[in-house]
């Protein structure tokens, strides 16, 4: 009966935030260069880089670069994963959005 009621507590708090949602690595704003986005996030280096063709069901496919942080602690507050997209503009890597 004990393990029953444990079991129920803890399921009871699965899917629930523990507090406000978290904030996202740094303010993101469209048409951030590469080199702004590493100078707000205090020099953070992405988890990985992607390098590939976005847009592939549209009428104009584009080359994008994928900037992917994973969640995690830092300065004593979680910021959650995030996955920024670049897009070539005029020789020039720029935000396009963000995940």
């Amino acid at each position: 009966m004990v393990r029953v009621v444990l079991l129920a507590l803890a399921l009871a708090g699965c899917g629930q935030p523990a507090g406000p949602p978290a904030a996202p690595l740094v303010p993101l704003k469209p048409g951030m260069t590469e080199q702004q986005l590493v100078e707000a996030s205090d020099n953070r280096v992405p988890d990985r880089v992607v390098e590939r063709i976005c847009g592939n069901e549209t009428a104009a496919p584009f080359p994008c670069k994928i900037y992917v942080y994973e969640g995690a602690w830092r300065e004593g507050r979680y910021h959650p994963k995030v996955s920024v997209v670049f897009e070539a503009v005029r020789g020039r890597w720029l935000v396009s959005q963000w995940l």
